[in-house]
């Protein structure tokens, strides 16, 4: 009765119509009514009914009683009024949070939310809580049936996606994850989580390979020991308990395994090592052959395979790894490992992990690791490299460079990010949470993902069962040192001053949603910041120099501008101050705006009292074209001539089945052309222009090992890397280089080569190192490339002055094209060592 009384009263103060006239039933007194109502007919208490009417969020209600009582309460009533103004305050406040819940269950499952009134359900909750709740349970009931209708499409998607699945060999070798990926999702929809669902769908797709569903090794027992467990393997005559059956090898390869290891606790030679690799390069999925033993401190140094497959064909793009044999008294790996340049593995029956945790590119493959894989029918591949990841710098996976971590994660977003996943457990041991935190902190930029990977490694170590960066410790952005870390990287990549006070200027002002800026007002900011007449010139300056550099990156309408009107050097110019630029608003971006203004006028300040320097250029003569020694047409041996017009003749002639004399004639004519062609010539008739170095490298190789067939070649060259170099003269440079390494081996015996080829962008690094007995002290420098300059007899020394004008010759301006001689770090391949630098292809900037 109370509450219908307070209805009432409610109706009466607002129905009043133009006329100010009230509706028939407002004419009753309701306050009498109430008063009868709590003596004569409820036989309630006030203070009971005003407890219960609160109780029940019912507070126009409890302030009529309250009304009756404040003349009698005294210090009661104000008691009570505070508590009546709680409930109300307390009720605004649940619409509120109730509000912003249902717009972030909206957001969740990708549903458009129009806000309501806030300021009208506030009202309505004041009066009576029950009102509020009955216009916000509509509301719900909305987003409910949208969430109910797109979670059964997205339903439909993992079913179909599951059915497509069945029979496949990713669900027969249990690769894939699709059964874990498929529950997770069916977990966000439950939730109605479902832009998270089809993220995640998005990013790792039903059968795509993900760390949850790799096979799991047995549990080990601690009452045995490894060579315990390696004997009941190789002696099936021994009485084996019942735990073993779990142990079992999975299959004739891992076997073959188990039994190389043995033979390495019993015997120490180089076919010991070799059976050990290719065993190991069989077991894992490779073709298990080739492996050449060379003899070093302690042991042999040899190599094995791993199948190119995800996940590993990105984090090992050659398929080869060096692997180091010991002998059974090794305990430790030599020192000289430790000059190695790429991760490796040792493996030996003395050798310990334990003095390797400090991460080194040295990882121990012990024989309980062994063991564990032995098991595996499938995933031990990637298992194999968990083990040994743990143990390598995280830069074994992602290279030392942007560039090798940007080919690494490869061009699509989704690709990338369960690169990153991949990386992220194999190396770190973190799962999604910290990959979702490393990419919304760097927007998944090269340079400053590689530098919170390497911050990760060195805090994962010092926290191991920790995931990094969890929502409940405060995120990355609680990480001071992280911070630190990322704020020198970005000023890294600004390079000189003038480009931090635009860099620091566009933080300050750029927009905080899209980060739009104006150049004009980076120079004007600048101004306002110091009051010094050269701030603004310094601040456009700075801008052109960002601009090239990618951090300030021209509008739509504004990118055709800022190409077409250069500067200095080819930058922006600085005159072009209309055109609006784009701040990349990453996380750690964002993170330094709170300290943009301040950092801008120290910097400033600083520039008052000193002038940025500049470096000059150091440019090189060219010499005179020196004339080629004669050699024999062989399949290898005519890439020599490959440039020269004669050459593709010569081919032709063969073909057509050409006359001896007419041959020579025309070997005659091609050895001429080389002689008194100037590179430049030859680089302007080349075509194509661009090659493809994964392509002519193998079949370089190739011809070479027939050429000289007891040489052993170890090619380690990633796929499809393209070099702005035309091919008939990178198969010319090629040549010389590798049969100059090749007659240096000459009746050495175990001839072994091995090239090497990087990416570092915009370079591409071929690194030629043999066993051989090297160059002699006078040698070293740039006198090799010399005309004439030789150590094998009158008319040679001509092979490598020729490829250092080649290179000399080519017009890539981002690139010094070069061929130098290193001193080489490997422990077996101690002769000599030669590195050419070549450009890759200018990208588009489409």
């Amino acid at each position: 009765m109370l509450i219908a009384l307070a209805a009432h009263s409610r109706a009466d103060d607002g129905d009043r119509d133009g006329s100010g006239a009230r509706p028939v039933a407002a004419e009753l007194d309701s306050d009498p009514l109430a008063e009868a109502v709590l003596v004569h007919v409820g036989g309630v208490p006030p203070r009971a009914a005003f407890d219960a009417l609160l109780e029940k969020g019912e507070h126009d209600a409890a302030e009529r009683v309250l009304a009756d009582e404040l003349h009698r309460e005294g210090h009661q009533a104000e008691v009570l009024t505070r508590r009546l103004e709680e409930s109300r305050e307390a009720g605004a406040e649940s619409v509120r949070q109730r509000v912003s819940e249902l717009a972030r269950q909206a957001q969740a499952a990708g549903i458009s939310f129009e806000r309501p009134d806030i300021a009208s359900l506030i009202r309505k909750s004041r009066s009576r809580t029950v009102s509020a709740e009955a216009a916000l349970t509509t509301i719900e009931r909305e987003i409910e049936d949208g969430i109910t209708c797109l979670g059964k499409q997205l339903e439909l998607i993992v079913a179909e996606q599951e059915h497509a699945l069945v029979g496949t060999e990713a669900r027969v070798n249990h690769y894939t994850g699709q059964l874990v990926t498929a529950s997770r999702v069916r977990a966000l929809l439950r939730s109605g989580e479902l832009v998270a669902a089809q993220a995640l769908l998005n990013r790792e797709p039903l059968g795509a390979p993900i760390p949850e569903a790799l096979t799991a090794f047995p549990v080990w027992d601690e009452l045995w020991t490894p060579h315990t467990l390696l004997e009941y393997h190789l002696n099936p005559t021994m009485r084996r308990p019942p735990e073993f059956s779990a142990w079992k090898a999975a299959d004739e390869s891992a076997e073959v395994l188990l039994t190389a290891f043995d033979r390495l606790q019993r015997e120490s030679s180089p076919a010991a090592a070799v059976s050990f690799a290719d065993a190991l390069g069989r077991f894992l999925g490779g073709p298990g052959e080739g492996a050449v033993a060379a003899p070093i401190d302690g042991g042999y140094f040899t190599s094995f395979d791993v199948p190119r497959d995800e996940p590993l064909s990105g984090l090992i793009p050659t398929g080869r790894i060096d692997l180091y044999v010991a002998d059974p008294e090794t305990t430790t790996p030599p020192e000289a490992l430790a000059g190695l340049g790429d991760p490796h593995v040792a493996v030996g029956p003395g050798l310990l992990a334990t003095g390797y945790s400090d991460r080194s590119l040295t990882a121990v493959l012990g024989l309980r690791d062994l063991l564990g894989l032995v098991v595996l029918g499938a995933d031990r591949g990637t298992r194999m490299l968990a083990i040994l990841a743990r143990q390598w710098p995280v830069d074994a996976l992602i290279g030392d460079s942007p560039a090798a971590l940007e080919r690494i994660l490869g061009a699509s977003p989704e690709a990338a990010w369960r690169t990153l996943r991949w990386i992220t457990y194999l190396s770190l041991g973190g799962g999604p949470p910290t990959v979702q935190a490393m990419e919304h902190c760097t927007g998944m930029e090269p340079r400053l993902l590689g530098t919170m990977l390497r911050y990760a490694e060195t805090a994962i170590d010092r926290s191991p069962h920790m995931e990094l960066w969890a929502a409940e410790s405060g995120g990355w952005r609680k990480d001071s040192p992280l911070l630190h870390a990322l704020r020198s990287e970005l000023l890294a990549q600004c390079g000189d001053q003038a480009a931090r006070v635009a860099w620091w200027a566009a933080l300050s002002i750029c927009d905080e949603e899209d980060g739009r800026v104006v150049a004009e007002d980076l120079g004007e900011w600048a101004e306002i910041c110091s009051g010094w007449a050269g701030a603004r010139s310094e601040a456009l300056k700075g801008t052109a120099t960002l601009v090239k550099r990618g951090l300030l990156v021209p509008t739509e309408q504004d990118a055709d501008r800022s190409r077409s009107t250069p500067g200095e050097e080819g930058q922006l110019a600085v005159e072009t101050t209309d055109l609006v630029l784009r701040v990349s608003l990453c996380g750690a971006v964002r993170a330094l705006r709170a300290t943009a203004e301040a950092e801008l006028s120290t910097l400033l300040e600083e520039m008052e009292r000193a002038a940025v320097s500049g470096t000059p250029v150091d440019t090189s003569a060219a010499t005179t074209p020196a004339p080629s020694a004669r050699r024999a047409w062989t399949p290898w041996h005519r890439n020599r001539f490959a440039p020269v017009p004669a050459y593709a003749t010569r081919l032709a002639a063969e073909q057509s089945g050409a006359s001896a004399e007419e041959l020579a004639d025309l070997s005659e004519r091609a050895s001429e052309e080389l002689l008194t062609s100037s590179p430049h010539d030859l680089f302007a008739r080349a075509t194509p222009r661009v090659a493809d170095l994964g392509t002519v490298m193998p079949e370089l190789t190739a011809l070479c090992g027939e050429q000289y067939p007891d040489l052993h070649l170890d090619l380690r060259c990633p796929p499809s890397l393209r070099v702005d170099v035309p091919a008939p003269l990178l198969r010319a440079i090629l040549y010389e280089v590798l049969d100059n390494a090749a007659e240096a081996l000459e009746g050495v015996g175990t001839g072994l080569i091995q090239v090497s080829v990087t990416e570092e962008s915009p370079e591409v690094i071929v690194e030629v190192a043999d066993n051989g007995p090297g160059l002699p002290e006078e040698a070293r420098g740039r006198r090799v490339f010399q005309p004439e300059w030789t150590t094998r007899g009158p008319g040679r020394g001509w092979g490598l002055h020729r490829v250092r004008k080649f290179l000399q010759a080519l017009p890539n301006p981002a690139v010094e094209a070069e061929v130098e001689v290193f001193r080489s770090s490997h422990p077996a391949l101690t002769g000599a060592a030669l590195r050419l630098v070549l450009p890759e292809p200018e990208r588009s900037d489409s």
